[in-house]
Order: C-alpha cells, then structure tokens, then sequence
C-alpha cells in the first residue's frame, strides 16, 4: 500500500455510461418528477459479489487478530509471505516461520486466502525487482512452492502490486515496466499452471484504474497470463465508479479478452473515522453494480501511518465505526446477491439487493422518498432509525420484503456530484483567441481525465477542475450544461480548495450564451455563484468556465454545481 493521500492524484474517468440497468419510471401529475424503482428487472446471471479485509501477519501482526475475521464475517483475507524468508538459499523453501504461521491457520478456519507476491529476494537479481529470465523463473518456482504447501486451500494468487507508482518498483524493471512485468506474467502463468492449473492468478494491483498503463501491459501481451484483473480504489467520493470500469472492459476487449475484475485494496484515509461507514456501503453499492467480482477493504486493523482506515484498533482491540458496516454487508445485504442499481436517474443513488429487493441502499440528490414493504429503517453502522422519508447525500439502509423506491421531485436536477460525465454536460476548453474544441480521455499511469494532451495540467475530473497557463496565455476548462427544456432554471454552485490543499486557485466565469454574467476567484475563501434563477430556450448553454489564478503552481479545484429544471406541469 502506498501513501493514498500523496499517491492518488485527483483525476478520475468519466464515461457516458446508461446508469439506469432497470427501472421504470413515471411522471406523477401534480407532483413533479417522480421516479418508481421496482426491483423486477431482467439482469444477466453473475456471481455474487464478496467483501473480504486486507491483513498484514506476514508483516508481523499477532495471530490472535485472525479471531476478528469471523466475528466481522470475513470470507476472505488477502496478504503476502515474504520471499527471502521462505527462500533463504536457491530452491530451497521454509514455511516454518513465524510469519507464515498465519496462512495455514487462516485455511484451517475456513477463510479463503488471496495471496500477494510483489516481494523481491536478495538471491535474484541482487534484491530488485525480477527482470532477468532467471529471477522471474525463480520467482514462479517460488511461487509453485507456496502452492504445493498451501493448495487446494489457496486458490487464488495476485501478481504485482501498484507496480504503476514508484513505491513497489527498483532497478532495471522500472525503466520499462510494461515489458519486464509482461514477462514476469508470462512465466508465472506457465509455471503455475503447469502444476496447478485450478490456481486463479490475478493481476496487476495497480493503483487506481490506471487505462494507460493497462494499455502497456496489454500491448505486451498480459492478458493471455491473467485470469483477472485487479486494481486499488482509493477515491474521494464512490460515485462515478461504473463509467470507468465500463473504459477498463473496453480495453479488454480490444485485445481481445474480457476477464473479471477484483478490487484488492479500497478505502480512504479519512479525517474522521465516523466517515468511513457512509463511503464504504457507498463504494460496494457502485462496486457491486458496476460487475466486480470481489473487493478487500484496506485493511482490517488501523495503522498510525494509515490513520482512520481500518475495522478495528490493535491496543487494545476494540471496533472502529467501519467495523459495524463490514459485518452489516456480511449479514445483512450481500447475502441477497449482487447490488443492482434501481434509480431512474443518477441523482438517485439506490441499490437492491435480492429479487425481489430485501435490502436496499439508498442516498442522492435531495428528494422526498417513499417505500413500501419496509420493515426497518438503518444508518450506515446498522443501528436502527426512525422511517426516512427524504433522500439525501448520507447512505440510508432499508430492510423489508419486495421492496419498492419511489423517489419524487417537483424539479430535475443535474449536478456535478452525481451527474459528471453525463448529458446534458460536456467538457471543453476555451483558448486564449477565444477559439473552442472539446476536451478528451487522458489515460496515463494513473486514473484517467478529461483534458488535451497538449494543455497538461488542464483537467477535468470528478473532484477536481483545473485551466491551465503557458506562454500563449490562459486556457479555460469548461463545463457546459446544456437545456433540454424551456423554463426558469434554478442554479448553485460553490467553488473550493479543501484545507490542505496547494494550490494557486482559480478564476471563476459563469456565461449564458458566451455572455459572461459573473467573475470571481476562488483562493483561501471560496467562490459561490446563486442560488440564482435564469430562463433558458432548448439549446440554450451555461459554461462554467476555470481559469488560472495568479501565481505559479498547481490551480485546481473541487467545485459542486447544482441545476433544478423548471417545474412540471
């Protein structure tokens, strides 16, 4: 795991992706917009999703926390051994030591492990991460020797872990990762499967849904080495995921395999513990919608350089609040299947799980919110609360028998939190001449943005929004709503740096037609334009436009920007 906070930058990948699988909806007479989510859908068959912890026995953690799984209902851990202890001379393997103790105790118990190997071995190629064909050989020997130890118990293996930073990464292997890892993968996958062809091999662990380095790899030839894909989530808000996986599968299958994938690691450092339940029944709901197979939350116990992350405190063991969330997906929701999303629109966040639903999630856009067939109303730890009759921005649980979803409006409402990467919004950037053209997927190491792969840092991206300033003059990233009705349009938006952010800040421009209506800078304070009333004609146009602040430097910022439709008739 590398430092999340220093290591994810803030670029996420929109797509414009039908987030509505079924629904139907109607428009109640009277009561403005109105979306009814019945649960009888037609879905293709997929295997349920499962939640699983990452742990850290092979770094040292006391085998008494393996009693923590069952009480939180763990199916599953993922951890490493360590190679230079197992392999101390050439070809021969040790597992008697303390720290691979864990693994057949864990077996024993009938939890299902996934077992890393990003580690190096001071035998081969000096201690760096294996390049030539003689350590990459060594390595799967090494791993067929986990496995002849440990199968059928182990079943599933993970090669590389963020092999995209710089973190897990040293010598020659860094100069040309994609090659040397490719490599790597080929030799694993035929020495593995020569001997243990049952063994699922998952690859790569990159950190964040990283197209363009997957694209390296595939251009290599790795997915005829994989039987998945996995990568690490660590995002600030869960929404948006289903449009970046949908860019992932594309990939896949342009070079023609379409695998499953795993979420290794996800999580986020937060400032508070008392967030992480919200975000984590949050991230499964887009987790489970969005097809991944299985996900570990990072990780099981909290660590003082990874703060707030973890289920429970290690001195003394006691829960934190994401611990009563982890067991209440284990009890009480993942048991009814997938999570499929059931909202009309992407306003309305709500998740079924069963068929019919016997448990939903629910958050989004304010609305008021009936349910019929409700028999328990719960927060986000499982504890119980009165009947929730308005949805908002905090994750709601609801318990019942055929449950039924009626969300209802007297205004549409687009925004940038729910709608980013949807119509009626597109993205732009405007140049110094006044000239136009529209911005594209930038996929690199990291997770993808909108941007112009000749304006770096311009961007666009679910949390963040950056122009951009050279030599020529300043370039604005534009973020343009487009009517699809005529009416009084109601319009809010705030413009922000979070408190630790470095940034130089950024100019504000609001224009309606190309007319600019408001100016404003956003640096220590923030700027907010409305909530403020326009007519808008079909076609009409409203760009939010970011520019440079003063100042060299980073000029990102986040932005929330909010659009009530005129009401119905």
């Amino acid at each position: 795991m590398t430092d999340k906070r220093a290591k994810n930058p803030p670029h996420t990948a929109p797509a414009f992706r039908r987030l509505l699988l079924s629904a139907s909806f109607c428009i109640s007479v009277g009561l403005g917009f109105s979306t009814t989510a019945p649960v009888a859908a037609e879905q293709a068959e997929e295997a349920d999703f499962f939640l699983g912890v990452q742990t850290h026995f092979a770094q040292g953690w006391r085998l008494e926390f393996l009693d923590l799984l069952p009480k939180l209902g763990a199916p599953s851990l993922r951890d490493e051994l360590s190679w230079p202890r197992v392999e101390r001379a050439r070809g021969q393997y040790d597992f008697s030591h303390d720290r691979a103790r864990y693994l057949g105790k864990a077996i024993e118990r009938g939890i299902d492990p996934l077992l890393l190997f990003t580690d190096t071995n001071p035998r081969y190629d000096d201690g760096d991460t294996p390049y030539t064909p003689e350590a990459q050989a060594g390595l799967a020997r090494y791993i067929t020797a986990v496995l002849d130890a440990y199968a059928p118990g182990l079943r599933r293996i993970e090669i590389g872990n963020e092999f995209n930073s710089d973190d897990f990464v040293s010598g020659p292997f860094m100069q040309d990762r994609a090659r040397y890892f490719a490599e790597m993968l080929q030799v694993v996958h035929d020495t593995v499967k020569a001997e243990h062809p049952e063994t699922e091999i998952l690859c790569t662990g990159t950190h964040s849904i990283a197209i363009g380095f997957f694209r390296e790899l595939f251009e290599q030839g790795a997915l005829a080495s994989c039987d998945a894909i996995s990568l690490h989530l660590y995002r600030d808000q869960p929404e948006g995921l289903g449009p970046e996986i949908d860019r992932l599968r594309a990939l896949m299958e342009e070079f023609g395999g379409l695998l499953p994938i795993y979420v290794t690691e996800f999580g986020q450092w937060f400032d508070d513990p008392e967030d992480a339940p919200d975000f984590m029944l949050k991230t499964v709901a887009q987790m489970g919608e969005a097809g991944i197979a299985g996900a570990w939350w990072y990780a099981l116990l909290d660590q003082p350089w990874w703060p707030n992350m973890g289920l429970y405190r290690a001195d003394p063991t006691a829960p934190m609040p994401a611990a009563a969330s982890f067991r209440l997906l284990q009890d009480k929701l993942l048991p009814h299947g997938r999570p499929r999303h059931i909202g009309a629109s992407a306003a309305d966040q709500i998740y079924a799980f069963g068929e019919p639903a016997r448990a939903v999630i629910a958050w989004g856009a304010p609305a008021q919110l009936t349910v019929e067939g409700a028999e328990r109303f719960l927060d986000a730890r499982g504890e119980p609360i009165a009947p929730v009759s308005e949805l908002d921005h905090a994750a709601v649980v609801i318990l019942g028998d055929d449950l039924r979803v009626n969300v209802e409006r007297d205004h549409g409402v687009v925004g940038t939190r729910y709608g980013y990467g949807l119509a009626p919004w597109s993205y732009h950037v405007i140049r110094p001449d006044g000239r136009e053209s529209d911005l594209q997927h930038i996929d690199w190491e990291w997770a993808s943005f909108l941007g112009d792969p000749w304006l770096r840092p311009l961007l666009v991206s679910q949390d963040w929004i950056s122009g951009a300033r050279f030599d020529t003059g300043s370039y604005q990233a534009v973020e343009r709503f487009t009517a699809t009705e005529a009416g009084l349009h109601q319009i809010s938006a705030r413009w922000f740096l979070p408190e630790d952010a470095k940034s130089a800040g950024a100019v504000i421009s609001i224009l309606h037609n190309g007319a600019e209506i408001l100016r404003g800078t956003v640096g220590s304070e923030p700027f907010a334009f409305g909530p403020m009333t326009i007519h808008l004609a079909p076609g009409d146009q409203l760009d939010f436009a970011v520019a440079p602040g003063q100042g060299d430097g980073d000029h990102a910022v986040r932005r929330e920007i909010t659009i009530h439709a005129p009401e119905s008739d």
